[in-house]
């Protein structure tokens, strides 16, 4: 089994999880957050993820949030309004690690802190966040904005479309 193999099947049992916990919870919506920016190529993975989304869900209790036109980032998530009674939300966003190759995907089973690579500060938010990792972490601010700007583009959309497809055969499964 190939490394992408195990890190998407790996994704895939963990998400499944996820839905699982949300079938048991029933809750009113399931909340995609979509964080980052098209500006910035390695920022640009929670965007693409939330494009593919947008365009292959048609559940009205499902809403995604932030795409490749409509980025989601540390400003403006406060302004998030989700109306619905008991929703789950899942932020995605992208992420840089000394120790987590490049291509690697985790849940944090809290929400996530929008922009914390490049010392932003921002409300956590989301039940649990999707953390993909697309760069190198150099515990350097100037170093970090040069390794997201610079990051492998083919792998980000790759890596986002395989994420997108998991999500997608999972919410199948999904009773709101």
């Amino acid at each position: 089994m190939s490394f992408d193999n195990c890190v998407y099947a790996n994704f895939n049992f963990e998400f499944n999880k996820v839905i699982k916990r949300v079938n048991e919870k029933r809750y009113s919506d399931l909340i995609f957050i979509c964080i980052g920016t098209n500006k910035i190529v390695g920022d640009s993975f929670g965007p693409i993820i939330g494009e593919i989304l947008k365009r292959n869900v048609n559940d009205r209790r499902i809403k995604v949030i932030g795409d490749l036109i409509n980025n989601i980032n540390a400003k403006n998530i406060k302004n998030i309004k989700y109306n619905c009674a008991n929703p789950y939300v899942i932020s995605i966003d992208s992420a840089l690690s000394d120790t987590i190759e490049p291509g690697n995907v985790f849940i944090i089973k809290k929400g996530l802190v929008p922009g914390s690579a490049l010392n932003k500060k921002a409300t956590a938010i989301g039940n649990i966040a999707i953390k993909g990792i697309v760069a190198k972490d150099e515990k350097n601010l100037i170093k970090n904005y040069y390794n997201l700007k610079n990051a492998d583009y083919k792998l980000i959309l790759k890596f986002s479309k395989n994420i997108s497809k998991i999500i997608l055969q999972s919410i199948k499964f999904l009773n709101l």
